[in-house]
């Protein structure tokens, strides 16, 4: 935060951080809130600037964080304008249980972990009403190629009447 009109049409904006020596930086996420009117951004790109070592590094993006995709896991490169990983869809599939009071209100998440890495928490929500008793939601986002999925964490917020979700 600083005393700038941040995130504005054409400009350049730039922030301080103070942290320990976390070495190369891989990759980044980056996202907002979705409040205020009109919360889409479009997202040209992230350029980090090592004060130690005076080392860049570049994320591109060239894309809008807007509604349920207001977030994004970028990837590191050397170069400004190549990418060095590549962004792949990773498609999630929820099915509800047939139970009486089996769906849920509440904000549902998941976390992919693969060999190459996680996908960091994200929200699985859209348009309609989702997590209803025996039905089948799909959710889809981008993130690096983590490799082979090994495990997954899902839950909720436990928000709403009656958040338990079977």
């Amino acid at each position: 935060d600083n005393s700038q009109d941040n995130f504005e049409r054409n400009k350049v904006d730039v922030f301080g951080i103070e942290t320990i020596d976390i070495g190369k930086i891989q990759r980044i996420s980056i996202g907002h809130d979705n409040s205020g009117f009109g919360a889409s951004w479009f997202l040209d790109k992230v350029v980090i600037t090592s004060q130690k070592t005076n080392e860049q590094y570049f994320f591109l993006c060239g894309d809008w964080l807007e509604g349920s995709t207001n977030r994004r896991d970028l990837v590191s490169s050397d170069k400004d304008g190549n990418p060095s990983l590549p962004l792949i869809t990773y498609q999630i599939e929820t099915i509800t249980g047939d139970r009486r009071g089996a769906g849920t209100d509440a904000n549902v998440h998941i976390v992919l972990y693969g060999t190459g890495g996680d996908s960091g928490v994200r929200g699985l929500d859209g348009p309609g009403n989702l997590f209803e008793r025996k039905q089948t939601d799909t959710f889809g986002f981008k993130t690096v190629d983590l490799g082979e999925i090994q495990k997954i964490r899902i839950g909720h917020d436990n928000s709403g009447l009656g958040a338990a979700w079977f």
